[in-house]
C-alpha cells in the first residue's frame, strides 16, 4: 500500500483492536471503493453498522480530527478467524488498482495534481 498516496490509518497506530482497520483514502468515495472491492470478492464496510444508512461522514472520525472530505473515503476492514495471510495479500494487491481507477474519474484528484 506504500505505492498509494493520500491514504491514512484512522485511529491510534498501536492502541486498537487487532482485527479492525479503518482507513481513509483521499479523493475517492468509500461507497465506490466498497462496490469495486465487492466485485473482487472482498467484503468491507464504509462505516459502522449504526451508520450504514447514513450518507454523512462518521461522527467518530470527525471526533478524532479527520476532515469530512477525507472521511468520505473511509472503509473498514474487519478480520475474522477464517481470514488468512493470503486473504490480506489479495486485498493489498487488489486495492491499489481500484484506487487508481477511481481517482482517474475524480475531478478532485485531477485538480490536486495540477
Amino acid at each position: 500500500m506504500s505505492s498509494v498516496d493520500h491514504i491514512y490509518l484512522n485511529g491510534h497506530p498501536e492502541k486498537r483492536l487487532p482485527n479492525n482497520v479503518n482507513i481513509s483514502i483521499e479523493y475517492v468515495e468509500g461507497e465506490s471503493i466498497l462496490l469495486f472491492l465487492d466485485m473482487k470478492g472482498i467484503a468491507v464496510s464504509s462505516g459502522s453498522a449504526c451508520t450504514s444508512r447514513s450518507l454523512k461522514s462518521s461522527h467518530v472520525l470527525s471526533a478524532i480530527g479527520v476532515d469530512d472530505a477525507v472521511a468520505q473515503g473511509s472503509i473498514l476492514f474487519s478480520l475474522g478467524i477464517d481470514n488468512s495471510e493470503e486473504h490480506i495479500e489479495y486485498v493489498l494487491e487488489t486495492l491499489p488498482p481500484i484506487i487508481k481507477r477511481l481517482r482517474e474519474m475524480s475531478p478532485l484528484y485531477e485538480d490536486s495534481q495540477a
